[in-house]
């Protein structure tokens, strides 16, 4: 989530004398920052589909595999794995939430565009 949002920042910066462009052109703030966080959105969303799809599969195919009895053999009857819905949706929101925070404090921010465009950040 972390790296997520410094990336994010970074790509926020990178595209800064684009944004200033757009609303020296008259774009609305509102509508640029919202721009930014749908498709950043976009990115967290599948990003934690893809590692929730993973997660949970991995779980399933090794867990089985590794638990073993006090006598070093498999369990019987056979491991039951399962993965709790309600846990997994309070972690998927605890870990979207840095992100999903940093980027709309910066898409949100106020740049001059003068300023921008001026000094060609």
């Amino acid at each position: 989530a972390l790296g997520f949002a410094v990336s994010a920042a970074g790509a926020l910066r990178e595209r800064n004398a684009e944004f200033a462009i757009l609303r020296a052109l008259g774009a609305p703030r509102r509508r640029l920052a919202r721009a930014v966080a749908a498709e950043h959105g976009v990115l967290v969303a599948l990003a934690l589909a893809v590692g929730t799809g993973l997660g949970v599969a991995l779980t399933r195919a090794v867990l089985p595999l590794i638990v073993l009895t006090g006598e070093a053999t498999r369990p019987v009857p056979d491991l039951l794995v399962e993965v709790p819905p309600l846990r997994v949706a309070v972690l998927l929101v605890a870990v979207a939430a840095v992100p999903v925070v940093v980027v709309v404090l910066l898409a949100v921010r106020q740049a001059d565009p003068v300023r921008v465009l001026r000094e060609g950040e």
